[in-house]
């Protein structure tokens, strides 16, 4: 048996927390799954009722008996409210690829009625700091993304935010949803691999660079920005490349 967990197993492990480690006072959303009853040692498996999402730190600490089981139990009622993580991704130069298509020195990506909701602002650095805001069909709050620090709000239905750090995905019961990877690129080939139907060799990009990709939905809406290619209402784009634009993509 794989010690990683079955996705769905993940998932509820994750929701249980309210996506941050419940040990008190930490709520990092960056989660592991540790086995306490029984151990993994002892038997190998993934009933979630013997198990529990913490961060790395705590895992560890779990792992060397830190923790009895009754104290594991009792963490699985700590509800986390106020997750938040960063991304320590600091670049003076990115390659963003959105909805299947690619930005190169566009700071403003996606704008609706006049809003920026996709947009990229310079910090003292020149470091390219990452800010997205969730459009929804919902009253209720929505995460969002703050030069590069990014927050949980409302009631997500999924939040999954590995210890590398470099992918947030937030989804909610009516299909709103986004998903963020940062990667690095070294050459055309790293790109023709990911991307096989584009031709970089044409673009005035140098590399390696650092890319960041964005998935993004609008529940209830036509507004998609897919892997592959981006829709909105009846328009549709794939695999464009962007440079020097003020903005992407903008719809009033």
């Amino acid at each position: 048996m794989n010690r990683t967990p079955p996705i769905e197993v993940r998932r509820f492990l994750r929701k249980e927390v309210n996506f941050g480690c419940p040990v008190d006072g930490c709520g990092n959303p960056y989660l592991e799954w540790h086995h306490f009853e029984p151990a993994w040692s002892v038997k190998n498996h993934h009933n979630p009722e013997g198990m529990i999402a913490l961060c790395a730190e705590h895992h560890k600490k779990a792992d060397a008996g830190a923790y009895t089981k009754d104290q594991l139990k009792s963490f699985k009622n700590n509800i986390q409210v106020d997750v938040q993580g960063k991304f320590d991704w600091l670049r003076n130069d990115l390659l963003v690829v959105v909805g299947g298509n690619f930005y190169y020195e566009t700071p403003r990506v996606f704008e609706f009625k006049d809003k920026s909701i996709i947009w990229f602002n310079r910090d003292e650095n020149g470091y390219l700091l990452l800010n997205l805001i969730m459009l929804s069909t919902s009253k209720e709050e929505r995460a969002f993304i703050q030069d590069n620090f990014w927050m949980k709000r409302g009631n997500p239905s999924d939040l999954e935010s590995p210890p590398s750090g470099k992918i947030l995905k937030i989804q909610y019961d009516n299909n709103d949803f986004f998903r963020v990877e940062y990667y690095e690129l070294r050459n055309f080939e790293d790109i023709k691999k990911r991307f096989p139907d584009v031709s970089p060799e044409y673009w005035q990009v140098k590399f390696p660079i650092t890319a960041v990709e964005i998935h993004y939905k609008v529940g209830n809406t036509d507004i998609e920005f897919n892997p592959r290619s981006t829709k909105i209402g009846g328009m549709f784009m794939t695999n464009c490349f962007l440079s020097h634009c003020g903005c992407g993509i903008s719809l009033n």
